[in-house]
């Protein structure tokens, strides 16, 4: 392969950490999308649960860290929260409420300023160029891939306008509605096999001023669902701007409305009423909107029979998650990490896509794993190991809830730093199985625990 131009299809977190890498490869990098750009760090069309809770876990933000270098500072200048995590939340689990210990890091802010954030950080790099306004509409080439066919939405190119980029590399970053496998089968790349595991969840969010003065000792909150008991979730965070996001959830089809009453009292339903006594008299400052395109999806591009050289497919495209979990784009950047070592090894497109799936395995075993407690859920049944690791990653839950060390080996695997099965190391077994404690029942009996240098087993 020359490494002249590529092309990257999708200007989301997964397409900006793809241009970021290909930057230190190629001599050019294009990168398309069918939005224009907005200017501001505000919602765009084009990532259609922008305005819903966003979390980025300690992996990505490390990761994020490294391909752009003062990242963070520049997302907390902008008004991002820094928060300590859980110390700075309250936080019932499916197994009660947990310990303030001081184990992790956590950002927060809206999904307008992060990408708008690292998208003015690639597109500052001097062979990235971004065009906007365009739809990718095929792969050039044979069997293997010369270019993208494309065709004008507004912005640099009039509207209705065709046209062709040849690279020598394309990357599809183009999320959940990925055209990836009919453009394959039209090269002649057959057999792509898909699973899909719907919990058939969906959000209803909206931000609020944060009220003057407020201060009950927390910063954050997050109310989960006890399955298959119950099926909403509610969480409270803040975001730049002295505002809260408030997302609401509920799995197999008990969606949280978007009338003012119907919200509140969603919230007032929850397993707690903190989440509805914070917000019932905020004052309001966004429309209450709703998303429900939420299933795990996985494409087995690894396991297809042909390949062709000069084509990729990242991000949501090979692996979307049931965005409740909030490791999308954090395996997005895991991924960005192994498209750039595939280009300093030389290592052909396939081996990428042998990669790109062990990127998502563990998130995808801990997304799946918990939707499968609920009996809604759509997809290949339930088999006796899922039932098993499920009735022990809950007792490694209420362990969590009271031990500082189970919980910092509980939170690597949701930041993504550890494998699940990293849950089954002797340490961390034995504090699981031979936990007795109860955790507090009420929030009012949590303490706020300063502990550094957690041992790990």
């Amino acid at each position: 392969m020359e490494r002249k131009h590529a092309v990257v299809i999708g200007g989301s977190i997964a397409g900006l950490l793809s241009a970021r890498v290909l930057a230190d490869h190629f001599e050019r990098v294009t990168l398309l999308d069918r939005d224009v750009f907005p200017a501001e760090p505000v919602f765009r069309a084009g990532v259609p649960q922008g305005r819903h809770l966003h979390v980025l876990w300690t992996r990505g933000l490390e990761i994020l860290s490294g391909l752009l270098p003062g990242f963070v500072d520049d997302l907390l200048a902008e008004g991002a929260v820094d928060l300590r995590i859980p110390r700075d939340f309250l936080w019932l689990t499916a197994e009660g409420w947990r310990e303030r210990f001081d184990t992790d890091r956590m950002i927060t802010f809206s999904r307008g300023l992060l990408e708008w954030t690292v998208r003015r950080r690639v597109l500052e790099l001097p062979n990235v160029t971004a065009l906007t306004g365009i739809e990718a509409t095929g792969l050039l080439g044979a069997r293997n891939v010369t270019g993208v066919a494309f065709r004008a939405r507004g912005g640099a190119v009039p509207p209705g306008g065709k046209g062709e980029l040849r690279a020598d590399l394309v990357v599809d970053a183009s999320g959940r509605a990925s055209k990836a496998p009919a453009w394959l089968a039209g090269l002649g790349h057959s057999g792509l096999r898909e699973t899909r595991i719907d919990p058939l969840l969906g959000y209803a969010s909206r931000t609020y001023a944060i009220p003057d003065g407020f201060d009950p000792g927390w910063k954050a909150l997050y109310l989960q669902a006890d399955p298959p008991l119950t099926r909403r979730t509610g969480g409270l965070f803040p975001q730049e701007g002295g505002r809260w996001i408030c997302s609401l959830s509920g799995t197999g089809r008990d969606y949280p409305p978007t009338t003012e009453a119907g919200f509140l009292d969603y919230a007032r339903n929850l397993r707690s009423p903190v989440l509805y006594e914070a917000i019932k008299d905020a004052e309001p400052l966004s429309p209450i909107t709703s998303f429900r395109d939420t299933s795990n999806v996985r494409r087995r591009f690894d396991r297809m029979r042909t390949w062709p050289e000069g084509f990729v497919v990242t991000g949501d495209a090979v692996c979307a998650f049931d965005p409740i979990y909030g490791q999308g784009m954090s395996v997005a950047a895991l991924t960005a990490l192994e498209l750039d070592r595939t280009l300093a090894e030389r290592r052909s497109a396939h081996w990428f896509q042998k990669r790109a799936r062990w990127c998502a395995a563990g998130a995808w075993l801990v997304a799946t794993g918990e939707d499968r407690r609920y009996t809604e859920t759509e997809g290949p049944p339930v088999r006796l190991h899922t039932k098993v690791i499920n009735a022990y990653v809950s007792k490694a839950v209420a362990a969590a809830n009271v031990d500082p060390a189970s919980q910092a080996a509980l939170l690597d695997v949701l930041a993504l730093k550890a494998l699940p099965t990293s849950l089954f190391l002797p340490g961390t077994l034995a504090r699981v199985l031979t936990n007795t404690r109860p955790p507090k029942t009420s929030p009012g009996e949590l303490s706020t625990s300063h502990i550094s240098g957690v041992t790990k087993s």
